[in-house]
């Protein structure tokens, strides 16, 4: 058997021939500044809630370790805080305002049920179902209620786990 000759071929031809690899130049997010915010370019990863603007302390983490009815109710009256401060807010409409002053009787009538010697836990779930309703609504006009609406859906939760359906 007779073996073709191979033709070699030079470096520079074969340079020529195969194209250029390319690198991947790596993203690091950058951040820049402007007047009323942050701009971020690049791949960003976030943990848990990024919240921009108006902020809102987490109560979901303190309501999923209730164990007691005493809790409830301490959580419950903290709750009713928050909400007074929601209502100090000087932007509000009266309409707005009266909504809140609704969910405020609603969380007191729930703290009044949660006290009795045997508290119907239906009927505090049914109430708090009927504040979150109302918060949620007031969310997208009140920054600060964003989030409450969730924290008395948990409440009803609770309550009917310590106090029975």
């Amino acid at each position: 058997m007779t073996k073709k000759p191979v033709s070699k071929k030079t470096t520079a031809d074969a340079k020529a021939r195969t194209p250029a690899k390319r690198t991947a130049a790596k993203k690091t997010p950058t951040v820049g500044t402007m007047k009323g915010g942050v701009i971020v370019h690049g791949k960003i990863q976030a943990g848990r809630d990024v919240i921009m603007g108006n902020q809102y302390n987490d109560l979901r983490q303190q309501i999923a370790q209730i164990a007691s009815p005493q809790e409830f109710i301490a959580q419950a009256k903290e709750l009713q805080t928050k909400i007074a401060e929601i209502k100090q807010q000087p932007d509000l409409l009266p309409a707005q305002v009266r909504r809140i002053e609704a969910v405020e009787g609603d969380v007191q009538e729930v703290v009044e049920e949660a006290q009795k010697e045997k508290p119907v836990g239906k009927r505090i779930n049914e109430t708090l179902d009927s504040a979150k309703e109302t918060m949620e609504k007031l969310a997208g006009s009140v920054a600060a209620a964003v989030g409450l609406g969730t924290v008395l859906g948990g409440l009803g939760q609770i309550a009917l786990k310590l106090f029975g359906g």
